[in-house]
């Protein structure tokens, strides 16, 4: 079994939100990547990239009154990379993620009380494939898993995977490379109560500077849908600017990230 930690970029979320005014967005669906976003046109394709962000809400002292997730018999592949995230499973112990190359990819969780989970990551890119998992403000914990062009969404709920649904009824989807005009990241940003989920698009200007354009993501406490709600707009950053480079990327402040070895 092989490990490998990948950091994430550095929480700059604050250099961005000083600079967004904010504005109304369109009742669009999910939009970075594929169909929706990352390959599909939902809402959400709008929304992508994510603004540099704030670290998930703080672990909750261990309490004897909550188990987390019951024990199984699943096993985590021997062929994978994994890394340590904060609870995820509700009983304030450190969980662990793992990215498995066996066909086809498999993100999944292994929890500290014993149990083991995952998802088949469905996207097709040739190259290098990664995810992390946060909770965001609002409890609900999301996964994304991308694979460089586009990215996908899914949450934890009842101690297994579930692929959250655009305002079309297609699985939400993110777009990494502007492929489809939908954006280019996904990530957090600090919000009133904890983290967001946002999507994010970086546009050169004829100058050389950027426009990011960050969406939030409204993801469903029962980890059902997710809809694009509130957009700003940052303007005129450099090249180098942090929020510029974080909207090119999947990250959620220091979450750990684990992928693929990219072969």
């Amino acid at each position: 079994m092989r490990t490998s930690f990948l950091p994430v970029t550095a929480l700059f979320a604050s250099l961005l939100v000083a600079t967004l005014s904010g504005c109304s967005a369109g009742p669009e669906g999910p939009a970075p990547a594929a169909p929706p976003a990352t390959a599909s046109a939902s809402a959400s394709a709008t929304a992508s990239a994510s603004a540099p962000a704030a670290e998930p809400t703080g672990t909750p002292p261990i309490d004897a009154d909550l188990p987390g997730c019951p024990s199984n018999d699943t096993d985590r592949p021997d062929d994978t990379y994994a890394a340590k995230i904060p609870d995820v499973d509700g009983d304030g112990r450190a969980d662990s993620q793992w990215y498995a190359e066996t066909s086809p990819f498999r993100y999944g969780i292994t929890t500290a009380s014993g149990a083991t989970f995952s998802v088949a990551d469905g996207l097709a890119g040739p190259g290098q494939h990664s995810g992390w998992s946060a909770q965001l403000s609002n409890g609900v914990i999301v996964t994304v898993l991308d694979d460089s062009r586009g990215a996908s969404l899914h949450t934890i709920v009842a101690c297994e995977f579930v692929t959250p649904l655009d305002v079309t009824g297609s699985p939400y989807r993110f777009d990494m490379q502007d492929l489809r005009g939908n954006g280019t990241g996904v990530g957090c940003v600090p919000g009133a109560s904890g983290v967001e989920l946002n999507g994010f698009k970086a546009v050169e200007r004829a100058d050389g500077t950027f426009d990011v354009t960050s969406t939030q993501i409204n993801v469903a406490v029962d980890g059902q849908t997710a809809a694009n709600g509130i957009r700003s707009t940052a303007s005129g950053l450099s090249a180098s600017d942090p929020a510029v480079l974080a909207a090119q990327t999947s990250s959620c402040g220091s979450i750990p990230v684990v992928a693929t070895s990219g072969r």
